[in-house]
């Protein structure tokens, strides 16, 4: 007995802790699961274009690498992302280190016509933006770190965790025996206010735990990968990931972005093209990146990869994200968990109903400790010892 009134407790005070931060992260998460179609539909001037004739022909990828940087002279192209389906914008992503902060950057997006080379626009994706532009980055930041930065990322990671423990105590509060199973399943009708704040506490955090529980988990990678990935690599194996390092030629021209996408779809025939990461230096090769059948899915980008050498043309190095080490493995489904795009449509619109569930956990919970100690009005309406430990502190 003592066991369980210490779980109580742990269980109490850690999920009335949590519930501001779980609160905010359920409302600003059910909305990014949309981020793209949102993006679309708040910023179509910038994202999509008008429907190009049926013999048009997108124009080079080279093409338009070289008016981003004809445009943004003071910003360093590092990857180009093509349309995610037909009608959107081609992207260009360029940096530009940030003034009085070593190693930090400036990040924008240029956004092209694919089939006419003009560039729609640009926006700002490392600062805070309250414009319709920078709108859902926004809720992004909120989402993620709480407009806090470094500090804002660990204390959501520390959160995760929390809330993953808190859960399974939980889960082992929620038992109530083989008797009393149908009870701890529904809620009661007709019911006093306390004992229907329970009933909703209890059921919902049953039936929403296996959701609640994978996002959690994976809120802690998605907010500090570097430090889950290390732990991870303790108990499965890892790819060490290191981009292979190329011999530069001199008086040769490398590899436009065209032909190093040509060279890596040879080498990955069935993938769609996701991501061409530009080389930073002489001796970087080029990192492009699909989607191939069987490959989980993710919000965007793909984690197969083909680093090709940018002065030979070769493909050194293929990494296929069908047959990855178990550890990258489960690193590589902790996104697609998390935004559900793992499940396609039907996974989005599940973490989606997740948000307003986990928003209804942490609000019962909250109301039941706030009533504590007070009496049903009615004498028939006493609840069992088990629903009085639940509701008074």
């Amino acid at each position: 007995m003592r066991i369980r009134r210490l779980c109580s407790l742990l269980h109490r005070y850690t999920g009335l802790a949590l519930a501001a931060l779980v609160g905010l992260a359920a409302v600003t998460g059910s909305l990014l699961v949309f981020t793209p179609e949102l993006d679309r539909l708040l910023n179509p001037e910038l994202l999509t274009i008008a429907p190009p004739r049926a013999d048009a022909v997108p124009r080079p990828l080279a093409e338009l690498l070289d008016t981003a940087r004809r445009n943004h002279p003071a910003h360093q192209a590092v990857s180009i992302t093509p349309p995610a389906r037909p009608g959107d914008a081609t992207a260009v992503w360029l940096k530009q280190p940030r003034a009085g902060e070593p190693g930090r950057f400036d990040w924008l997006q240029a956004l092209f016509d694919p089939y006419s080379g003009r560039e729609l626009g640009a926006r700002e994706r490392s600062r805070i933006d309250f414009s319709r532009t920078g709108l859902l980055h926004l809720v992004n930041h909120l989402h993620g770190q709480l407009l806090l930065g470094e500090f804002g990322l660990w204390l959501m990671a520390g959160a995760a965790l929390a809330w993953s423990l808190t859960s399974l105590v939980g889960l082992y509060l929620w038992w109530p025996g083989r008797r009393k199973l149908r009870l701890a399943l529904t809620v009661k009708r007709n019911a006093g206010t306390g004992r229907l704040l329970f009933d909703l506490h209890r059921a919902a955090g049953f039936y929403t735990l296996p959701v609640l529980l994978v996002l959690a988990v994976t809120g802690m990678y998605m907010a500090r990968p570097a430090t889950v990935k290390p732990v991870v690599g303790w108990f499965a194996p890892l790819d060490a990931d290191k981009p292979p390092r190329v011999e530069p030629r001199s008086g040769q021209a490398p590899l436009t972005p065209d032909e190093a996408v040509a060279a890596a779809q040879a080498a990955l025939p069935q993938g769609a093209l996701k991501r061409i990461g530009l080389p930073q230096s002489p001796r970087d090769a080029y990192a492009v990146s699909f989607l191939l059948p069987g490959e989980v899915r993710r919000p965007s980008g793909g984690r197969s990869t083909v680093w090709v050498d940018p002065w030979r043309g070769d493909a050194l190095r293929v990494k296929d994200a069908t047959r990855l080490p178990a550890g990258e493995a489960y690193l590589a489904w902790q996104t697609p968990l998390h935004t559900g795009s793992a499940f396609g449509l039907p996974g989005r619109l599940l973490v989606a109903a997740a948000g307003p569930l986990a928003l209804l956990l942490a609000a019962t919970g909250v109301l039941m400790w706030l009533r504590r100690g007070k009496k049903p009005k009615a004498a028939g309406q006493a609840v069992r010892p088990l629903e009085t430990a639940a509701v008074k502190p």
